[in-house]
């Protein structure tokens, strides 16, 4: 679909108002460094509005509104990092004044990587998000090529409740769950949050992996079988290529989720040795052997797989996260 002429112009009288209150407010009150930081983001979006009176009457398919959405999500997204980045390395005992680093000093992510507090919860994170993983994408693929392939009955149904569940605030059901746990005398041990994990990983890889398996040429399988293969020359010529390169995205997407719960690792856990990572960064932060800013630093290392996994394969989960089952 091509935006009309009046779309395009009303986004670039948009962006230019945008991108001028953006550059007076930095003059007026904003000082360096971070004044070039306002003023970058100015100049990018009064450059968005005049691309957009420059294509405003041709027929190319680009929508300005999508540009000045992505600048906006862009900006609201990287300043918080770079703050969390100047606070991370500010040196020890000073607290940072502006979003733009000053000094650098890398004591804070040195004291994060040899404090044994987030060396545990890390642990306990990978193990337990690891095991819940493990156990609930097998359930999930069969679930998925049930909903896919096979004729069930009130499968939209089915379906429905699967994305419902992720849904449910897991606040709603940390109550119940911890009564639960504390009933079978297990509360407080790190084994105890992988069946609770299953909350988070098994509608989420579920809705995962029918997007994967509604997307395979399934016709493909027909003709390989159809040709008399093996069970192994059907893995190696369908299965191979076809399914498992998004299996193992939605695989890495779910142990992910699952790494950096914090609702149900608050509740479930009560000292440092059955604590996750993300709930020890929030309720354990006074005893680390750093100071606060190794809490700033942990959290940029814990973030760094999250980027690495959106480096390598961004085509393939904004496949699987930008669709629906239909």
């Amino acid at each position: 679909m091509t935006p009309s002429v009046r779309s395009r112009l009303w986004a670039s009288g948009i962006a230019f108002v945008l991108g001028f209150a953006v550059a007076n407010y930095g003059i007026i009150r904003v000082s360096r460094p971070d004044l070039w930081l306002w003023l970058g983001f100015a100049v990018i979006l009064m450059l968005t509005s005049a691309a957009g009176i420059l294509f405003a009457d041709t027929r190319r398919s680009l929508s300005i509104w999508s540009l000045i959405g992505i600048e906006l999500f862009a900006a609201f997204t990287l300043v918080p990092l770079l703050w969390t980045f100047t606070v991370a390395t500010a040196p020890q005992g000073t607290s940072p004044r502006t979003v733009w680093p000053q000094e650098i000093s890398w004591a804070a992510f040195d004291g994060a990587l040899h404090s044994q507090i987030l060396q545990d919860a890390a642990v306990t994170s990978v193990v337990v998000a690891g095991i819940a993983t493990a156990v609930a994408m097998p359930l999930a693929i069969a679930a998925a090529y049930a909903l896919v392939r096979l004729p069930v009955r009130a499968r939209r149904l089915a379906y429905g409740l699967f994305v419902a569940a992720l849904l449910v605030p897991l606040l709603a059901l940390a109550g119940p769950i911890t009564d639960q746990v504390i009933a079978l005398d297990r509360y407080g041990s790190r084994m105890a949050l992988v069946p609770p994990a299953l909350v988070i990983t098994l509608p989420l890889a579920t809705w995962l992996c029918v997007t994967v398996l509604r997307d395979v040429p399934w016709s493909l399988r027909e003709s390989v079988r159809a040709d008399g293969a093996t069970w192994l020359q059907s893995f190696l010529r369908f299965a191979l290529p076809n399914v498992l390169p998004g299996v193992f995205v939605a695989t890495a997407l779910v142990f992910v989720a699952a790494c950096n719960d914090f609702v149900l690792g608050a509740a479930l856990a009560t000292d440092d040795d059955s604590r996750p990572f993300p709930a020890t960064l929030m309720l354990a932060t006074g005893q680390l052997e750093t100071s606060s800013s190794a809490v700033v630093a942990a959290g940029l290392l814990w973030l760094v797989p999250v980027v690495l996994l959106l480096l390598v394969f961004p085509r393939r989960i904004t496949q699987l996260l930008g669709r629906s089952y239909r």
